[in-house]
């Protein structure tokens, strides 16, 4: 009677002891699994290397979150807070690693809002100077203009087939029009009004050669050229 009461205490004691080596086992193996799949690699392509930088700071928080719970809205909310980005692709790849595709936007022009120096990308964002580190040579911009109204002017003139790249200044004002200075130092003034028609009379007139020597286009009036 006392062997049989050992042999199921040893029993008992050996039943105990594979239940804690197997639940053991059974944590490093599902710790293991789970460190299989946390975030350990971030590659961008797409940017120079100074933006390119900037993100990857920004995107170290994400560094360690299991890959299947990182939530693609919260990835582009923190890359949303850089406006110079105009493209973004994010590619999850299976354990460990996320394949971020992002594109510059083009710079149109430079602004000052508030006292504080910004950029003005075709996106159609107003982008701080200090996230910019290859800047462009651009025109400079006055007023208080809405980005779509420089866009938009821009554009027009883009239509007509002038060059932009020559235009180093320009003004708007309360009455929405705008004076455009050219690196001749010509200043095209436009009215607030039929802005497309102007600028076609203005190209004729550059292509005729009309303009050498001239200082000042004002074309404000409606069917009156002010040489």
């Amino acid at each position: 009677m006392m062997h049989q009461s050992i042999s199921k205490y040893k029993l008992y004691l050996y039943l105990l002891f594979f239940i804690f080596l197997s639940t053991t086992f059974n944590f490093k193996f599902v710790e293991n699994f789970q460190d299989k799949f946390r975030l350990n690699q971030v590659n961008i392509t797409g940017l120079p290397n100074n933006e390119k930088t900037i993100i990857e700071i920004e995107l170290d928080n994400f560094q360690d979150i299991n890959i299947f719970k990182l939530k693609e809205d919260k990835l582009l909310e923190s890359l949303n807070k850089f406006n110079f980005l105009e493209n973004i692709s994010v590619k999850k790849i299976i354990p460990s690693s996320i394949n971020i595709n992002l594109s510059k936007t083009s710079i149109l022009g430079k602004t000052l809002l508030n006292g504080e120096k910004f950029y003005i990308g075709e996106n159609g964002k107003f982008i701080k100077s200090n996230q910019l580190f290859e800047k462009d040579n651009v025109a400079s911009v006055f007023g208080n203009f809405k980005i779509d109204e420089y866009l938009n002017l821009i554009q027009t003139l883009e239509d007509h087939k002038l060059d932009t790249k020559n235009i180093k200044k320009y003004y708007y004002y309360k009455n929405k029009r705008w004076d455009l200075l050219f690196s001749s130092n010509l200043t095209l003034m436009l009215p607030s009004k039929d802005i497309k028609k102007s600028i076609k009379i203005y190209k004729k007139l550059l292509d005729n050669g009309n303009l050498i020597n001239i200082k000042t286009v004002d074309l404000q009036i409606f069917n009156q050229i002010i040489l």
